[in-house]
């Protein structure tokens, strides 16, 4: 049987990278899932995959000091780049069986895939997530105008490539930046548990 790290794909960095419909499919009881993110996160709206550990990233090679240098190790964090860097970083430090969960958290939700969360009620719809995006531009570009009326919300790749665009093209008249990208990591949260069809 395959072991999912022999199954990973190499990254130039030494680590390997981990699909979530990959890990979904294979037992991780010889691996150690690691969650980097903040407890805040990892008890938040994304949750956090069952048996992981959280170490934040910031003690991630203290806490690693402990652990043997030839065990799995799976890292996981929101979108997959503070995973990446502890996965860089343990590599470094030599270890040798080192992998990431590529689009993190994010990905794993979006592909409806088994979670760990406080009860949050029903996952809001894909119009909630238009409507909070909307009302969050309204807030940080132009507070001055009238706030749009909202209803009913495009499809997730729509919503996806709105927030891409947003992100590569952050508009030159918003008031508050670091409000603007607070707002689009809120919005890819959400969006990543919404659910179409849903009540609101």
């Amino acid at each position: 049987m395959t072991s999912l790290f022999d199954s990973a794909i190499p990254h130039p960095h030494g680590y390997r990278d981990v699909d979530v419909h990959q890990l979904a499919a294979v037992p991780t009881t010889h691996a150690s899932l690691v969650d980097v993110r903040e407890p805040s996160e990892f008890d938040g709206l994304l949750g956090h995959l069952d048996g992981a550990r959280l170490v934040p990233l910031a003690t991630v090679l203290d806490v690693a000091a402990s652990w043997p240098r030839n065990a799995d190790v799976l890292l996981v964090c929101r979108s997959g780049g503070r995973s990446a860097k502890a996965a860089a970083q343990l590599v470094a430090r030599g270890f040798t069986r080192v992998m990431n969960l590529r689009g993190g958290m994010l990905a794993w939700n979006t592909a409806e895939l088994p979670v760990v969360r406080p009860p949050l009620g029903p996952p809001p719809t894909l119009a909630r997530v238009l409507d909070e995006l909307l009302a969050g531009l309204h807030r940080t570009v132009a507070p001055e105008s009238p706030a749009p009326i909202y209803g009913q919300g495009p499809s997730r790749e729509a919503l996806t490539a709105l927030l891409d665009a947003l992100q590569a093209t952050p508009p030159t008249t918003a008031r508050d930046a670091p409000g603007f990208e607070r707002l689009l990591r809120e919005c890819r949260d959400l969006l990543s548990v919404a659910r179409p069809g849903e009540s609101r």
